[in-house]
């Protein structure tokens, strides 16, 4: 039963208070001891005859497959298809495997102490942050209020495929053999989700089974909607010529031996065709003589040297002092990704400029066109966001930004003059970072900066999202207006609650980009007050959507 005093969204929901514990990081020596215990036994029982042919020796790839099989059981949880694919996986595999594949691989091959682990461990982090998936917590992140399962979720499917391998490989699940490397994956994999953000964990085995078939029941009974089915079989499109790739199987050997047949059915309907299996073969040509290990220790060295170069060690400090900022951290955090996930050498790619602001001198001037993105690092004193009214004889003051804050990314990504003024009561010296329109055409392509400035524009409309959409969906019970759902559920996935269904959508198709989504949203808002018969409530609501944003 759930506890009273517990959110929904937790693994109350799915388990007793009793098989729940508080996640407690390991000591290094334990640490050690249970990653080198887990590699000796996947090494020993992946090691069959049928691995040494399909392989030629090299068996672990089939370990890999039955690995990867997690990311694809992820994808039947609708709260993570939704996230992942407003902010990468809908176009960015490689990205994405390769990311998700050093962090679990670092797991088992590295140290907890090492360069490299750490390194890995903070770009998930950020990542995560990025997507929306956590929020800073302190020095860390925790996961977002209400998806703590489905988080765990994600440990639990890798758990679960790597026991299915093993099962194949003649060490059954049940057995004493099977239980005891079944802790010890817990042990890894639990642990990795707690580094990343999860503050509790299944305690032990029997209860993490027991959490997997209360969420798997919970997965049937609540099935994804249409539109999110396509979303997630649109992923598994993406991403699955390459980790057939890195299995060594044909993408239908792969899809067949690796996903369970429930998975396998839910991201493919039909059998995989020869195009799939085309990029399969240039994957694999792209992957020729590279090797898994010292290709995840390298590009973690790399990017920690990039860590040290002048620019992303500013915005790595903004980011960091932006935590007690509402989410603007996300905003920061999202470019420096960008810088850290494009960059190669010590040449920084924005512009760190000293700006002198006179009393009242505009930094950034209403009406007039934004030609520019600050990223403030810091001001002697505070910036005021002024707007001019036509029923007011003087600008209002709506907002008072310290630093560090971003300016000017809403009018560059909608490309109409600035909203507001900006400027300094006082005189005023700014050190920022400057990004001009070549450098945010650039920084627009990366989904995780549209998705995180999407997020910037729901929040400044100050909508309560719950209360609002359920004030649509009652409205919209009573009159049976299609609109008024579809933009609940606009206002709930734009305020970052991927759990909704998205099955009400109307003007929208399923790859539809975050500024679609806000455009769809003013315009159905607009269509709305216009059309009448909507509660004063919810048009005083709503009529901040079509102001701010249209």
């Amino acid at each position: 039963m759930l506890p009273t005093s517990q959110p929904r969204g937790t693994l109350f929901d799915h388990l007793a208070a009793e098989d729940v514990v508080p996640f407690t990081p390991l000591s290094d020596a334990d640490w050690n001891e249970v990653r080198v215990d887990a590699t000796r036994i996947m090494l020993r029982q992946f090691c069959t005859l049928r691995n040494l042919w399909v392989h030629r020796g090299t068996y672990i790839l089939d370990m890999l497959g039955y690995a990867w099989a997690g990311i694809y059981r992820s994808l039947l949880v609708g709260s993570i298809v939704t996230t992942s694919y407003r902010n990468e996986g809908h176009i960015r595999a490689g990205d994405r495997i390769f990311g998700t594949g050093d962090f679990f691989r670092g797991g088992f091959v590295l140290p907890r102490t090492s360069a490299e682990f750490e390194e890995l461990i903070r770009i998930v982090n950020l990542r995560h942050r990025v997507a929306g998936v956590v929020v800073t917590d302190g020095d860390g992140v925790r996961v977002r209020d209400g998806y703590e399962a489905d988080y765990a979720y994600v440990a639990t499917s890798f758990i679960e495929g790597i026991r299915r391998g093993l099962a194949t490989c003649g060490l059954p699940p049940d057995s004493p053999g099977g239980r005891a490397v079944g802790e010890v994956f817990c042990a890894i994999l639990y642990q990795l989700a707690g580094l990343t953000g999860l503050a509790r964990i299944p305690r032990g085995l029997a209860a993490h089974e027991r959490f997997r078939d209360a969420y798997d029941r919970h997965l049937r009974t609540r099935p994804a909607s249409p539109r999110v089915r396509r979303m997630a079989q649109e992923i598994a499109r993406r991403i699955v010529p390459l980790t057939a790739a890195m299995a060594d199987e044909t993408v239908l050997g792969h899809v067949r031996r690796h996903l369970d047949s429930e998975t396998e059915a839910f991201l493919f309907p039909t059998a995989p065709d020869a195009e799939l299996e085309s990029q399969r073969q240039e994957w694999r040509r792209r992957l020729r003589g590279t090797t898994r290990e010292s290709g995840l220790r390298n590009r973690s060295k790399d990017r920690a040297l990039l860590w040290q170069r002048p620019d992303v060690a500013a915005l790595h400090a903004a980011y960091v002092a932006a935590r007690t900022h509402d989410a603007t951290d996300r905003l920061i955090g999202a470019i420096l990704l960008h810088a850290l996930d494009s960059s190669r050498g010590t040449e920084s790619r924005f512009e760190r400029r000293t700006i002198d602001l006179g009393a009242g001198e505009p930094l950034v001037r209403q009406g007039q066109p934004v030609h520019e993105m600050f990223v403030i690092l810091s001001a002697t004193e505070p910036l005021c966001v002024l707007r001019t009214v036509p029923e007011a004889a003087e600008p209002r003051e709506v907002a008072t930004l310290a630093a560090p804050t971003v300016l000017g990314e809403i009018g560059m990504w909608r490309n109409r003059p600035a909203v507001a003024s900006v400027v300094s009561r006082r005189p005023n010296r700014v050190e920022a970072l400057v990004i001009d329109r070549a450098g945010f055409k650039e920084l627009s392509q990366e989904p995780g900066f549209r998705a995180a400035t999407a997020a910037k524009v729901q929040r400044r409309l100050a909508i309560n999202a719950a209360h609002v959409g359920t004030l649509l969906d009652d409205a919209a019970a009573k009159s049976g207006d299609r609109r008024l759902l579809s933009i609940a559920q606009l206002v709930r996935f734009l305020s970052g609650d991927s759990s909704t269904p998205l099955d009400a959508l109307i003007d929208l198709p399923d790859d539809a980009t975050p500024e679609e989504c806000v455009d769809a949203l003013r315009k159905q808002a607009h269509d709305a007050i216009a059309a009448g018969g909507l509660s004063p409530e919810i048009v005083n609501h709503l009529e901040p959507v079509v102001a701010t944003i249209g």
